[in-house]
């Protein structure tokens, strides 16, 4: 081997090794990512058992006052009702008392003496209900004070829950800007031979890096499984049936629509380019479209949903269920 050789062999020997290690430090990019978005899920599912426990609370503190101020309301009138009998009662005893010392006079004089007792009874009787409503009134100036605390409480939960919602978002962002960039630094899979339809007929729509599943996602829901790969990565028809979209859709930026046999619709999202019409009949493991990066999109892949019944269900465990592994 000449020296010219050796240092050929050297330089091809570096730049491999130099691949490996940057594979492996994407590869750890990415595990630290799930690391990361896996401890931003935590703290949103703490924020959220925090939130719905403050609002809890909240509404609790307001049926307590009112409440209270019901109670209040209800001491106010018994007040006013006896201090109006006591004031009737105080008038006809002072009526009696300026009576003369005629016989009738002496009948006052007696029924004076004994409505002062009367009277005295219904002051007591006054002041217990003024007793009561001043505790009604203190109950209920505490039960603002407590609907002011827990609102307080609340507007701070909220925002602690829309921080941790947010960078749960930036967390999966993250992972799934890494899981694309792999995916992309593969090799695109070509458009030769079909991929093999599992036992029950179902071929996978395409290869790929799983990047995103069914559920939650930046705030809303994600009706679909995200199948991330280079642009031009062939999408196939998972099972037999009739394309009835072909073209433009709003968020996706082109689709296409498969109606198959058995009345599941299959949706393949986000493509590059369609390669059949509406009303074609399309067979399983048929190309229908090339993986793309259009429309409201972080990097090349599929987006894939099945519905069915007209109702969006995960196609993950459907996949799964039919033999078909991501």
């Amino acid at each position: 081997m000449t020296p010219q050789d050796a240092q050929v062999q050297l330089a091809a020997q570096q730049e491999q090794n130099q691949e490996q290690n940057d594979e492996k430090s994407l590869d750890k990019q990415i595990e630290a990512a799930k690391k990361a978005l896996d401890k931003a899920k935590k703290q949103t599912d703490h924020a959220k058992n925090r939130l719905d426990n403050t609002t809890s609370e909240h509404e609790k503190a307001k049926k307590n006052k009112a409440a209270a101020q019901d109670r209040l309301a209800k001491a106010q009138r018994q007040l006013s009702q006896a201090e109006t009998e006591l004031a009737r009662a105080e008038e006809r005893v002072s009526e009696h008392s300026a009576a003369g010392f005629s016989f009738d006079g002496m009948v006052n004089s007696i029924l004076a003496f004994l409505g002062s007792d009367v009277t005295n009874s219904m002051q007591q009787n006054v002041d217990a209900k003024r007793d009561v409503a001043a505790q009604a009134q203190n109950a209920v100036a505490q039960a603002e004070r407590d609907v002011t605390k827990t609102q307080q409480a609340l507007n701070n939960a909220q925002k602690a829950h829309e921080q941790a919602v947010s960078q749960q978002d930036q967390a999966q962002s993250e992972l799934d800007k890494l899981n694309e960039q792999k995916a992309q630094e593969e090799q695109a899979v070509g458009g030769g031979a079909a991929p093999a339809a599992s036992p029950s007929g179902v071929v996978k729509p395409a290869e790929g890096t799983f990047t995103s599943g069914y559920g939650p996602r930046w705030g809303s829901t994600h009706y679909g499984i995200d199948i991330a790969n280079a642009i031009g990565t062939p999408i196939y028809s998972v099972m037999p049936g009739t394309v009835i979209s072909s073209g433009p859709a709003s968020g996706f930026g082109l689709w296409v629509r498969v109606q198959h046999d058995n009345g599941l619709i299959t949706v393949y999202g986000h493509i590059n380019e369609s390669l059949v019409s509406v009303g074609q009949r399309v067979e399983a493991g048929q190309q229908i479209a090339t993986m793309g990066n259009r429309g409201q999109s972080t990097g090349p892949h599929l987006h894939f949903e099945v519905h069915e019944n007209g109702v969006k269900i995960d196609p993950l465990p459907w996949l799964e269920s039919h033999g078909i592994t991501l």
